[in-house]
């Protein structure tokens, strides 16, 4: 039996879907939708049995109207167990409809469909907060390790914006596999992270990097915690236009040390994308600004691990990723990047 941890290629932004063999299918943010449906079709699945929102920037969240747009569509084939929203959006949205209804409409109309759904017990919406609502079936569990529920709403009461803090990190156990996803963590939230979760809570075969291969201003926080997961492969989930510079040379450097460590486990790192880091040199990169590539190119594309509740697993790849490698100026995951990086 095995468990797929699916990836895909939707830019600089998440879309994961955790697929079980013989069960229905877990999704975490839901950027592109499209391209998440066309997954779904070419597996004839229709059920979902839960989706995490883990916060509300659209790179992993349409917006309301459109997640109902989404269901709405799904509905009429298909079924959702649970949804976790992001940490008080329904609230925000209702807020926001009250102050001006005649300009929020179509928002009006989303807030009443999912409350129509919840009434007639068709969709169950729940929180995801540390320790609530865990998710069990057969040899899959999901727990949420952040945030924790006061955490969020201190974040929420003195904090405007900044919803990568609250970002929900999921831990991902299939037998004795595991995979941490996560999502945007930095800053406040990273550091709050990093001293409630520790061993062996965090530690995972898996890792999905965090914000698409930005490094927080708190950078030391990540590369603790990354040393401490331990993972044995990391995902990063990134877009070649990206107008950030992600994936950043200190990410990859913290990667490629991690990689180089004999006391450490990772064996590989891979992108879904082609980075303006594993293209340009150093110097090319700083006329560059942080703009990204011309154009889209697949590095490994979708990435798939597909786990075995023995803990062993195996990576699988929409393009022939080695050939892709081969073909940059300055892959990274080869140790080629020129990051210029000066030691301090």
């Amino acid at each position: 039996m095995t468990c797929e941890f699916v990836f895909l290629p939707v830019g600089n932004a998440d879309s994961i879907i955790i697929y079980p063999n013989g069960g229905s299918a877990i999704v975490i943010d839901l950027h592109k939708i499209p391209t998440l449906l066309k997954w779904f079709q070419n597996k004839k699945e229709t059920n979902i049995s839960r989706i995490y929102i883990t916060h509300e920037h659209r790179d992993h969240f349409p917006s309301l109207e459109e997640l109902v747009t989404f269901l709405d569509n799904w509905l009429k084939s298909g079924k959702v167990g649970s949804i976790c929203l992001p940490y008080q959006v329904y609230q925000q949205a209702k807020k926001k409809v009250d102050s001006n209804r005649a300009a929020n409409k179509r928002l009006e109309d989303a807030l009443y469909q999912l409350r129509r759904w919840e009434k007639k017990s068709i969709i169950n919406f729940i929180d995801a907060t540390r320790g609530s609502n865990p998710y069990s079936k057969d040899s899959l569990e999901i727990h949420v390790l952040h945030p924790g529920l006061l955490y969020a709403q201190d974040h929420l009461a003195s904090i405007k914006g900044k919803d990568n803090e609250i970002s929900v990190v999921l831990r991902v156990t299939y037998g004795n596999f595991a995979a941490l996803l996560l999502a945007d963590i930095e800053g406040a939230g990273l550091k709050e992270f990093v001293d409630i979760c520790q061993p062996p809570e965090v530690n995972a075969n898996l890792v999905k990097i965090p914000h698409h291969g930005a490094w927080p201003k708190n950078g030391d926080d990540l590369k603790q915690l990354l040393e401490t997961i331990d993972a044995e492969i990391a995902v990063l989930s990134v877009g070649s236009t990206n107008n950030y510079g992600h994936v950043v040379p200190e990410l990859f450097d913290l990667l490629l040390s991690l990689k180089n460590d004999t006391s450490k486990r990772l064996e590989n790192f891979a992108c879904t994308e082609v980075t303006r880091t594993c293209v340009r040199s150093a110097s090319e990169r700083s006329s560059m600004g942080k703009s990204g590539l011309a154009k889209q190119q697949l590095c490994a594309g979708e990435i798939t691990i597909f786990a075995e509740t023995s803990g062993l697993w195996q990576p699988k790849t929409q393009t022939v990723h080695e050939d892709i490698i081969s073909s940059l100026t300055h892959p990274a995951c080869k140790g080629k990047a020129d990051l210029g990086i000066i030691p301090t």
